[in-house]
């Protein structure tokens, strides 16, 4: 299956646990982004990934787009703006493995990526040769509302050209200017989704809903076909319009959080590509999410994939 990952990819200055005193602060400069760890999982799993973003002309640019092509993502829909530069972040981690971040990222290329009817109308025609188009809310945030409504126009057209349209419901506080802004879009973008990959703690936060029921129900009523509602250590739960229920996974010791959601979501669209049944593909999301938490950083070494048995 050829999958178009659309999204932002930063440059990463990763500290890992600060020191107690904070005497120091150890940085390792790496890259990352939600929709571009799915599609490092997706290659990895045998799918066709191309990632969708705008890098600037520079060496940091460069060397990130080797970095995915390396990886197995093609780096083909990828936008070279001549007048802006990629974005960076800086990443801790707490006691409990959970991440903390800082970004610089107002100017960023990747926000400029549908700031034009003509770049709407060449990244519509170019998406038309895949198969899953994959966003997230981030790909939602990072752009103003003239590019989300590009957005949206050209993601109705392809769906209605039997493209498939997944959403994950990643929520930043941090990058929307309001709660209002961020409903209004998350809700358009469930209103087209095939497959829906929410997670109950950005619904609680964004909607207020108070269980997966609810979260699950709201998000139907958008009208997403098939809806996996990510429930940290409780699982997940699956619902098509028939069949709803929770998909336990593995209990595990947690050293980072980065990317759990991010690989589910890889295995998920993986095997349920396959013809594999919600449950099954749910399953094999547990076990891919359980290992990438079980070491540092969004992407764990090949060598560490698990053996989806």
């Amino acid at each position: 299956m050829k999958i178009a990952a659309i999204g932002e990819c930063m440059l990463e200055m990763s500290s890992g646990n600060l020191s107690p005193d904070h005497s120091k602060i150890p940085a390792v400069i790496g890259y990352g982004g939600d929709t571009l760890n799915t599609a490092v999982y997706l290659a990895r799993l045998g799918s066709q990934p191309s990632f969708v973003t705008a890098m600037g002309n520079d060496q940091a640019s460069s060397w990130m787009m080797a970095q995915w092509e390396k990886n197995g993502v093609a780096t083909n829909l990828v936008r070279i703006d001549q007048a802006k530069r990629p974005g960076l972040y800086h990443i801790s981690n707490d006691e409990s493995g959970e991440r903390h971040f800082i970004y610089w990222r107002n100017d960023a290329a990747a926000k400029y990526i549908l700031d034009s009817d003509e770049k709407q109308k060449q990244l519509e025609q170019q998406l038309s040769e895949f198969d899953l188009i994959y966003l997230s809310g981030i790909s939602l945030a990072i752009i103003d509302p003239p590019s989300q409504d590009r957005l949206f126009d050209m993601l109705k057209q392809l769906q209605n050209s039997g493209k498939q349209i997944v959403f994950d419901g990643n929520y930043r506080p941090v990058l929307w200017e309001n709660t209002d802004l961020a409903q209004k879009a998350f809700s358009r973008a469930y209103a087209i989704s095939d497959i829906a990959l929410p997670t109950i703690d950005d619904e609680s936060l964004l909607f207020g809903d108070t269980d997966k029921d609810a979260v699950i129900d709201r998000i139907r009523q958008c009208g997403a076909r098939e809806i996996i509602l990510k429930m940290g250590a409780e699982g997940c739960c699956v619902d098509d319009g028939e069949v709803r229920e929770v998909v336990t996974g593995r209990r595990v010791d947690v050293v980072d959080t980065t990317s759990a959601g991010d690989s589910f979501n890889a295995a998920y669209l993986h095997f349920r590509s396959q013809g594999e049944s919600l449950q099954k593909s749910a399953k094999m999301g547990h076990i891919l999410a359980s290992t990438v938490i079980q070491h540092k950083g969004a992407i764990i070494a090949e060598g560490d994939m698990p053996s989806f048995q």
